[in-house]
């Protein structure tokens, strides 16, 4: 038996399992959050992508617009309560609506040094 490997497939390979929805992606402009993205706009769905730094959104909003995928990139900073609002109130205003929500992003709590030394 022969079997058909591959890395990632073509967007006229993947199913269209998300046509019509819109994706919130948290810290989503690289790795894990950035593949999630991918593959959510690959199977359809409008992702809106974020990350604490603006030429991060600006690279992957390029990469998956590159794509064909339908992409709203913002900044925002998970532990700041206005960045998370403005995360929403942008999505809401642009799509409409919301179907999916991958929270991604880690808010590191601040804790002292592990050695401490003078």
């Amino acid at each position: 038996q022969k079997y058909k490997t591959t890395s990632m497939a073509s967007a006229a390979e993947i199913g269209k399992r998300f046509v019509g929805r819109v994706a919130i992606v948290t810290a989503s402009t690289q790795g894990i959050g950035f593949g999630i993205a991918e593959r959510l706009g690959l199977e359809g769905a409008s992702v809106v992508i974020s990350s604490r730094k603006q030429k991060n959104v600006d690279e992957a909003v390029e990469k998956l617009r590159s794509k064909g995928i339908e992409v709203l990139g913002l900044v925002c900073h998970v532990s700041n309560k206005d960045h998370r609002k403005n995360l929403i109130q942008s999505t809401l205003q642009k799509y409409g609506k919301i179907d999916v929500v991958v929270s991604n992003a880690a808010a590191n709590p601040t804790a002292a040094g592990i050695l401490e030394t003078p």
